[in-house]
């Protein structure tokens, strides 16, 4: 039988470990309010301190978003350094952002690829010749507007002259024509004297023809477009309209790998459009279609996916 007891100020019979009585509602226990205020105090600081502590981890930066491992990073492996700064680094403008992954990317590169000069040694322990001694060979230099640009370039390296080749527009004389040179004729100058050699780049293009190169390299570069299909774009009165003689400078100046684009446009057959291989041969030769070479378009079936 479960204990009871009688509250003393009614004489009812409730339960041994009630506080209060539940008839007459008095109170049986004096409760000590100051030790529960002085608990609940307590226990409100003891959270409120759990509470800050949390802030604090949670706040406290993690050690690759700070600006010091950002710089670390970018000198020694540029890659993840310029990461770490479009993705943590707010603070920094984007135009400085854009500049320092350029600088930095050019950076890495070069060291990446650049590797130490081999030196070599003659079976019979022969020194090569100093800079100075060099510098006392004399040599003639010849006549360079009788070479071409890499027969000068041969010339030069037979006689260990440092050449330097220069680009400059000239109205009379013709694309990569010869222009002039920095040391005459049947001069005489010692090994690894410098000699300056400018060859032509034609006729300086008017702004019409140099927008029509760019609208080309444009089709080439994005749209994959045969070298026909580029120019009749350029000409025709629904596209481009420039003149002929515009479009032929951008076609005769225009870089473009034309295998390639022939089969960046057949990927896009075979995969937007579900075309054979031979229905894509037919729409890449043909004069309706994309104007490519038989031979490009060969280029192209022929490296595309089973």
């Amino acid at each position: 039988m479960e204990e009871k007891k009688y509250c003393k100020f009614c004489g009812e019979q409730i339960e041994k470990d009630s506080i209060v009585c539940p008839k007459c509602g008095r109170q049986l226990v004096l409760i000590d309010k100051e030790k529960i205020e002085k608990e609940l105090k307590e226990q409100e600081e003891k959270g409120k301190k759990e509470e800050i502590k949390k802030e604090q981890k949670k706040d406290k930066p993690k050690f690759y978003t700070l600006s010091w491992f950002m710089w670390l990073t970018l000198i020694l492996f540029a890659p993840v350094g310029i990461y770490l700064m479009w993705q943590y680094h707010p603070e920094i403008k984007k135009e400085l952002k854009i500049v320092l992954s350029v600088l930095f990317s050019a950076f890495f590169l070069y060291a990446l690829i650049s590797q130490p000069e081999e030196t070599t040694t003659s079976s019979n322990n022969e020194k090569t010749p100093s800079v100075k001694q060099t510098e006392n060979v004399k040599v003639e230099v010849v006549d360079f507007s009788m070479m071409t640009e890499s027969d000068a370039l041969n010339w030069c390296n037979n006689n260990n002259i440092k050449c330097i080749f220069k680009k400059d527009y000239s109205d009379t004389i013709v694309k990569d024509g010869y222009i002039k040179q920095s040391v005459a004729a049947m001069s005489k100058v010692n090994q690894n004297s410098k000699i300056v050699i400018t060859y032509s780049l034609g006729k300086k293009p008017t702004i019409g023809q140099q927008n029509a190169l760019k609208k080309a390299k444009t089709y080439s570069d994005y749209m994959h477009m045969s070298k026909s299909g580029i120019y009749q774009q350029l000409v025709s009165e629904y596209g481009e309209g420039f003149t002929e003689e515009e479009a032929q400078y951008a076609m005769d100046n225009l870089i473009a790998d034309w295998n390639k684009n022939a089969l960046e446009k057949a990927k896009s057959y075979q995969k937007t459009m579900s075309m054979s291989k031979a229905a894509i041969y037919e729409q890449l030769t043909s004069e309706y279609g994309e104007g490519f070479t038989v031979e490009e378009a060969q280029y192209a079936i022929d490296h595309l996916e089973e």
